[in-house]
């Protein structure tokens, strides 16, 4: 250790380029994972707010929630408390209104008597006819609010608030199941719902007509979840190979350029496990300050990141990153520990 931070003093400049290179790279694996999160939470939200097990869609709808459509009268008998079953309605729909711009909402149709019923931070949950709850995430919503949902007539007021409650990147407008059918059907609406969730216990008899996924699989079944999450994994993992190359890079030019160096301390009895201990440490230390140095860089970003970007940090994340990051990159300076062991004192001497 006494060796590594005397050498680091020793050469400042050309330790500091590789803190610096190690600390853009940091910087952008950071950036990168609260984006991959942020969407990641954005597309899933709601369904994490359920705490169900499994939901139950139309075996026609190729594991599309949105694409799935069934007839409660029709369903096969669902076993276990009635409580642990909840008919679900969803479609893709516009809010908008006198006081607001027009903005793309997910509409939830749920029953709140039910375990789907949200959270709210303000007001109550909906109770009359035309009454909703909103994520507060659409922009110039307010409590007692008028709003209009895919441009149809009719008024729904806003009664209560919701947070961090979004489905495929969009907030969620919650209303009854009647609303619902009435403002997708219209009156024809019957008991159409798109899916029923189950938790705990309960089941739903097996039916050709039926698909039984879990929640994971709705999830990874959301429309461009799954290759927006592969992607980010691609470029994240990428740049945890190239930390590993730059490091080793670095470190194994500078061992060329103090072969002399590392011969006359051979010739004094200094032995190359403690050479290679050394090396070992100086990447080390390397890594704690540029990782350390990205850690904060991204800390100091989202101070000033506008509310629209879709960024989140996770605690996990960011911890088995940066354990990453250091691994790769004392994983690089490996490559040198066979030039070091192999000098032989007289011909470094010698300038061979």
């Amino acid at each position: 250790m006494y060796l590594a931070i005397k050498e680091m003093k020793h050469a400042k400049l050309r330790y500091s380029l590789i803190i610096f290179t190690l600390f853009l790279i940091a910087y952008l694996i950071y950036f990168l994972t609260g984006l991959a999160y942020g969407l990641a939470n954005n597309n899933r939200s709601a369904i994490d707010h359920w705490d169900a097990n499994r939901i139950v869609i139309s075996q026609y709808a190729n594991k599309n929630l949105a694409a799935s459509e069934l007839q409660t009268k029709s369903l096969p008998t669902i076993k276990g408390d009635q409580q642990d079953h909840a008919y679900l309605g969803q479609m893709m729909g516009v809010v908008s209104g006198s006081q607001i711009e027009k903005q793309n909402t997910s509409v939830f149709g749920i029953d709140f008597d039910d375990f789907l019923k949200p959270t709210l931070t303000k007001g109550r949950l909906p109770k009359a006819t035309r009454e909703v709850a909103v994520d507060d995430s659409l922009q110039e919503i307010k409590l007692n609010q008028e709003i209009k949902l895919n441009g149809r007539s009719e008024k729904y007021k806003v009664v209560g608030l919701t947070n961090d409650h979004r489905y495929n990147t969009q907030p969620v407008t919650y209303l009854s199941l009647k609303d619902f059918r009435q403002m997708r059907y219209g009156p024809a609406a019957n008991n159409q719902i798109n899916a029923v969730v189950l938790r705990d216990g309960a089941s739903i008899k097996k039916d050709d007509q039926l698909t039984n996924l879990t929640i994971k699989q709705l999830i990874d079944n959301i429309p461009g979840y799954g290759p927006q999450v592969k992607t980010f994994a691609l470029m994240i993992g990428a740049l945890l190979i190239i930390v590993a190359f730059i490091v080793g890079i670095f470190m194994y030019i500078i061992t060329i350029e103090k072969t002399t160096v590392y011969g006359v301390m051979r010739t004094q009895g200094i032995s190359g496990g403690q050479l290679v201990s050394s090396l070992m440490w100086q990447s080390l230390f390397l890594g704690l300050i540029g990782v350390g140095a990205g850690f904060i860089g991204n800390l100091l970003t989202t101070l000033v990141l506008p509310v629209s970007v879709p960024y989140a940090n996770n605690s996990l994340l960011i911890g088995a990153f940066s354990a990453v990051l250091l691994l790769m990159t004392v994983v690089g300076a490996l490559f040198s520990i066979w030039r070091i062991l192999k000098i032989d004192p007289l011909d470094a001497i010698g300038g061979a």
